[in-house]
């Protein structure tokens, strides 16, 4: 069976002559996306996004599945029942087609196009007519005909594009070949279908001129000239332009010359390196490049885009900066060679050595490129001055590109800038350069996950790497995206036999010899590190990049790196945007607040540990995470009290009086955002001090505690369980065992089992908090524990001992004056009491649990109450009250970030939608609670709204979604208890 694919019209899959049904269009949509992957592996996500785009139905990663099973079906009809696939492989939840790329038109379209330039560069161009012609021979229609989504249309868009600049490329060779006169008809049709290409309308002026029909090819000018205005409000390009003035003036040089090809050209040095074979990746920052390149509305006015308010003589200039090994060079390169065609004048390349021993003067310089423009050597000036003087006077006007690459500081640089706003420099260096006049500073990041993976496919082949495909991973992570990482990576692989992506891998993991590792011949990523670690201007900051590269944190705001450095944050902030310039750390700022956040790479980080011996390591790391574990808590406690106002405070770890420094918030969303930004700092620093014993185990289960609303709220429920686990270790087996500590950790721990349903492991954990408490004669947290263990026996169908346990709560919080506890006693004993279908007890404890909140001013933590009364409404068949109820109970949630308590309100509110036939709110409504619950990550959460959403779905009558529903749910609860009909609230 040999299959071929087509996308360069409708999406058509061929075995041999026969045509295979492909399906419906979104099916084919899925197709077109893994065939364009070549090979890759897409994510369910990424299809989903790519065919539905960013509202995507519910139901939207069941139907990929099932896309993809029909694709298999049609493409492999002779395939066993469950045997593995051939064709269509899957990887987990993703997919991938390795086709070969002659079996896909699209390929072979572009293979077509390149053959057509090589021989275009030999010469020949009969050679180089010939392939185009087979180029556009192969389209059908419009690419991608019919088939929906954006990915589609993205795909769509470049080729549509692609075809065009083929069809151009093809008259451009008919005229060298000496066809003006049979191309014009052809080009007069092209040029009124696409009235603004400019390229076609010159194509079009230059073969009416060439057939001695001159008037007719200014005219073509002059209704290009009229239909750019009008219809984009820009004037003709410089091209443009400057071949209407030649016509004008009868320039000779638009006429073949007698051996065939145009006179015209005039020679010029081109001198880019050739580009890197396995370049990947940067087109954001290629399209920023073209942008600023793009030709101006006359040939001497300035620069537009993003570059610079210019003179009139000041080049466009970008400067292209980050640390050594992201690939500055390589991208520069990468970029002039793409951009060339629009200077030709000259593509000129010079190598200043800014971070060798001895930088290149400018003078030198100067000397060699007045001679790479053509000047003798002899008439060369000797001084600065008046060769300064000649380059402005011989680059006046003229359009160049220059790359100038690896530049020391902005006074290496000044002097080389042509004085032509038509030209254009890149500049490579570490450095800013923030003397020169540009807004156009590119910094180079590490690579993404695709684009990594496309380096080492092109590097060492597509076949290495598939076959090798956990290895590669875990390469890939190692790396996290640093280009000069992977191509030492691939140069160290390549050649080997079958295996050798294992073997990287394994000698990679051991942090201590990773970097020795990443060296092959001249390559090597530490000593690039190191250029940048020795050009620090202070041993402060040097001290501060050791030390911070230490901390188990993904990011640091300021006030995290001044408690952990023991400095005040102006001193902190210093230092941080020092190590920025020099590209050591990254800067980015967050969603709010003014203050940046900053992260090391992963192998800067490697970097920086490598240079603190053992015992400076173990010194420093105990001091500094035990400030920042105090600075954290206070901060953490600030927040709790601002999200959950009026609970019992317990000890207080702010301000004066204490260990622990101030934190000030101006409200709860401020609160919250504080806490989802230092969320992954605050629980990965806190981990490692306990690790270190950096910490007493009261500090880290008093951190626990004032974390857990957060945590459990927004759904990070494994740093909860990280934290928990962690406090009941060090509180029993650490050098100051403290059994209130390893109490409080348990019932964090008990707690969290109760959420996930894990009944057994809640209930001993929590019995274990319960006995621990009783002994320290702490009956407030105890009666918190007797709360919870009264929640897991209800879930257990126990309702005499689970009335016991909350009454028992209740009792204690009341006699405490405790009224936010004694509200939550309440709301549970109401859910006990529904339960049990006694619905005016239930209704009393909610009536109630609401006037205790009122009472005590914090209204805003009645969301459970409202929740639970709500139920009882709707057992009460008083539906409008019971919606009321629900959609109050939801509003309090959002209000708080509270995602926990919203997917409750929303699910409860899709059942009570459905139980009265509103099926398009009780499908909306489920839609948005599962959603919630896929956020939260809870297997059995989201499996119940699955399950609602089915019901909700049947109801309405839409079989075959709901069936799709139900086997999700299904999937989801395979290796976890079976979900109760109303989870623990």
């Amino acid at each position: 069976m040999v299959l071929r694919y087509q996308l360069l019209g409708p999406v058509r899959v061929f075995d041999d002559d026969r045509e295979v049904d492909a399906g419906p269009a979104k099916q084919r949509a899925v197709l077109a996306m893994l065939l364009g992957a070549d090979g890759r592996f897409l994510p369910r996500g990424e299809i989903v996004r790519g065919v539905w785009g960013d509202l995507p139905p519910a139901t939207a990663p069941q139907l990929v599945a099932t896309y993809v099973a029909r694709l298999r079906k049609a493409i492999e009809p002779d395939r066993a029942y469950r045997s593995s696939a051939a064709v269509l492989l899957s990887r987990g939840e993703a997919y991938a087609l390795p086709a070969d790329r002659d079996r896909l038109d699209a390929w072979s379209f572009e293979q077509e196009r390149r053959a057509a330039r090589r021989c275009h560069e030999a010469g020949d161009l009969a050679g180089s007519a010939a392939a185009l012609g087979r180029s556009l021979a192969l389209w059908n229609g419009r690419a991608l005909d019919g088939i929906p989504g954006p990915s589609a249309a993205r795909e769509r868009h470049r080729l549509e594009e692609l075809r065009l600049a083929t069809e151009e490329e093809r008259f451009a060779v008919r005229l060298e070949q000496g066809l003006h006169h049979e191309s014009v008809p052809e080009l007069s049709a092209l040029a009124a279908a696409h009235p603004c290409r400019e390229r076609v309308r010159a194509l079009l002026m230059l073969a009416l001129h060439r057939a001695d029909r001159r008037a007719e090819a200014l005219a073509v000018f002059q209704d290009a000239w009229r239909t750019l205005v009008d219809q984009a409000g820009v004037e003709p390009g410089w091209q443009l332009r400057d071949l209407q003035r030649r016509i004008l003036d009868g320039d000779p040089t638009l006429h073949l010359s007698p051996a065939g090809g145009s006179a015209a050209l005039r020679p010029s040095p081109s001198q880019l390196p050739p580009e890197v074979p396995d370049f990947t990746g940067r087109q954001a920052e290629l399209a920023v490049l073209r942008r600023i390149s793009a030709p101006s509305r006359s040939s001497s006015a300035p620069s537009r885009g993003n570059s610079a308010p210019a003179t009139r003589s000041a080049p466009r200039l970008a400067v292209v900066t980050g640390p050594g090994g992201i690939g500055k060079t390589a991208f520069a390169v990468h970029a002039a060679h793409r951009l060339g065609s629009r200077y030709p004048d000259g593509r000129l390349h010079a190598h200043l050595h800014g971070g060798g021993e001895r930088p290149v003067p400018p003078t030198e310089i100067l000397a060699r490129l007045l001679e790479d423009l053509g000047l003798p050597g002899d008439r060369v000036p000797a001084g600065f001055e008046r060769r300064l003087a000649l380059y402005r006077t011989v680059t006046a006007g003229r359009r160049l590109l220059i790359l100038l690459d690896d530049a020391e500081h902005s006074a290496q640089v000044e002097p080389l800038l042509p004085a032509s706003a038509e030209s254009l420099v890149l500049v490579t260096s570490r450095s800013l350069l923030p003397g020169l006049a540009t807004r156009t500073v590119l910094r180079l990041g590490a690579l993404d996950d695709a684009d990594a993976r496309g380096l080492l496919r092109k590097a060492v082949g597509p076949e290495r790497v598939d076959d090798e495909t956990a290895s590669v991973e875990e390469v890939l992570d190692v790396c996290a995206g640093y280009p000069l990482a992977l191509r030492i990576v691939a140069a160290r692989v390549t050649g080997r036999p079958a295996g050798a992506f294992g073997l990287m891998a394994r000698r990679l993991r051991d942090e201590e010899r990773r970097l020795g590792e990443l060296r092959a011949g001249g390559l090597e990523v530490s000593a690039g590190l190191r250029v940048s670690y020795d050009g620090l201007p202070d041993r402060e900051a040097a001290s501060a990049f050791r030390l911070l590269s230490e901390l188990a944190a993904p990011d640091l705001g300021v006030p995290t790196a001044a408690a952990a450095l023991g400095i005040p944050d102006h001193r902190a902030e210093d230092h941080l945007e020092t190590l920025t310039d020099a590209h050591l750390i990254e800067a980015a700022r967050p969603d709010r607040g003014e203050r940046f956040r900053y992260r090391f790479h992963d192998l800067l980080k490697v970097f920086g540990r490598s240079l603190n011996s053992p015992a400076e390591r173990e010194a420093a790391l105990t001091g500094m995470l035990g400030r920042l574990t105090r600075t954290h808590l206070a901060a953490v406690h600030a927040a709790d009290l601002l999200l959950r106002p009026g609970h019992s405070a317990g000890s207080d770890f702010r301000g004066p009086g204490t260990p622990f420094p101030e934190h000030r918030f101006t409200d709860a969303e401020d609160a919250l955002h504080w806490l989802e930004a230092e969320r992954p700092t605050v629980v990965g620093t806190a981990l490692q001090a306990a690790a270190a014993g950096a910490v007493e185990p009261y500090v880290l289960a008093e951190l626990t505690t004032r974390l857990r609303a957060f945590l459990q709220r927004r759904g990070h429920w494994q740093d909860w369980e990280q934290l928990a686990g962690r406090t009941v270790r060090l509180a029993r087996t650490g050098p100051d065992p403290d059994p209130l500590a390893e109490a409080i950790g348990r019932l964090e721990l008990g707690t969290l089992a109760a959420a996930r349903r894990r009944h057994a492991e809640a209930t001993t954990e929590l019995l274990s908090a319960i006995r621990l408490f009783g002994l320290h004669q702490d009956s407030h947290r105890q009666a918190r524990a007797y709360n919870n263990l009264g929640l897991v026996y209800l879930e257990l169908g126990l309702h005499t001992p689970s009335t016991v346990c909350l009454s028992r709560a209740l009792a204690v919080h009341r006699a405490a004056g405790q009224p936010v506890d004694t509200a939550i006693a309440l709301d549970n004993l109401a859910l006990l009491h529904l339960r049990r279908g006694v619905l005016d007890r239930a209704e009393q404890y909610c009536e109630e649990s609401i006037r205790t909140y009122r009472h005590n001013g914090t209204p805003e933590l009645a969301s459970a109450a409202l929740n639970i009364l709500g139920l009882v409404r709707g057992r009460q068949r008083r539906h409008p009250e019971a919606v009321d109820c629900q959609l109050r109970s939801r509003s309090i949630a959002q209000a708080q970030g509270n995602l926990y308590r919203e997917a409750f309100a929303l699910l409860d509110l899709a059942a009570e939608h459905r139980t009265a036939g509103e099926h398009g709110e009780a499908i909306a409504c489920a839609e948005q609670g599962l959603a919630l619950r896929q956020r939260l990550g809870d297997p059995q959460g989201t499996a119940t709204a699955y399950t609602e959403l089915a019901a909700a779905l049947d109801a309405a009558g839409h079989g075959e979604r709901a069936t799709a529903c139900r086997h999700q749910a299904e999937g989801l609860l395979v290796g976890h208890r079976a979900a109760v009909t109303a989870p623990v609230r």
